[in-house]
């Protein structure tokens, strides 16, 4: 009887040991900003609605580290190596994709044009950029 017990909490531990998300594993998609240390408004919006559709629309994939965000001041000499890798320039906004099919996208072009003038349009593009990454 008292091995059975120990066999059942043995295989008990092991089920939750394995049910456990990676700690370790690289998410699907990886969002940098990149900014300057002093930002306009536009700037500002750039990096608050990209933060507020994260929060929004893919809170649990945020939450289970599917999805990463990063923000880095490019002026800052601790990241001119990020900064050199993706070309980073005053702002920028970089969709990096962890799982082959889709490597890279600078969407910054976009989130100029419409984060801060027409934040609707802005929203709607990148959760249909993210959608597309994470298929």
């Amino acid at each position: 009887m008292k091995q059975l017990f120990i066999s059942i909490i043995v295989l008990f531990v092991a089920g939750i040991a394995t049910a456990q998300p990676k700690q370790n594993a690289k998410p699907k998609l990886e969002i940098y900003y990149f900014h300057a240390t002093h930002r306009c408004s536009t700037c500002i919006s750039i990096e608050d609605n990209t933060k507020k559709v994260l929060d929004e629309f893919f809170k649990k994939e945020i939450d289970a580290s599917t999805i990463k965000m990063y923000s880095y001041d490019c002026e800052d000499a601790n990241n001119k190596d990020l900064v050199k890798k993706y070309s980073a320039y005053g702002s920028s906004l970089i969709l990096q994709s962890n799982t082959g099919k889709l490597s890279m996208e600078d969407i910054t072009n976009f989130a100029f044009q419409y984060s801060k003038n027409n934040p609707e349009k802005f929203t709607k593009g990148l959760i249909e950029k993210i959608e597309k990454f994470l298929k």
